[in-house]
């Protein structure tokens, strides 16, 4: 069985690479004309924005993390706190604790 499967499999290999030599690279076109078409307009660049003149393009930074700065610097997270109960049973005080989830304020 496994001889049929590497023979099946060497003849799929063989026969691929006959179909890749039959159509060979020159042939293959993209499905694009050649010249003249809107793409090559699209692809021209604009005279008007090479031109020297006095309006020249500014760059302008942008801080957009100003969260991070002053009194706003607070987060929270997740955590766990232990919550303890009192309670008298059969003539002496018992506790039972167990946890909670909760926010935490946290300062950076």
């Amino acid at each position: 069985m496994e001889r049929r499967l590497f023979l099946t499999g060497m003849l799929g290999v063989a026969g691929a690479a006959a179909l890749v030599s039959l159509a060979g690279p020159s042939r293959a076109v993209a499905g694009v004309p050649g010249g003249n078409g809107i793409l090559d307009e699209l692809d021209k660049p604009d005279p008007a924005v090479f031109e020297d003149g006095e309006d020249r393009a500014e760059v302008e930074q942008v801080y957009h993390r100003y969260w991070h700065d002053g009194p706003r610097r607070r987060r929270r997270r997740r955590g766990w706190r232990r919550i303890c109960r009192r309670y008298w049973r059969h003539g002496y005080w018992r506790r039972r604790c167990r946890r909670e989830r909760v926010w935490i304020r946290v300062w950076l």
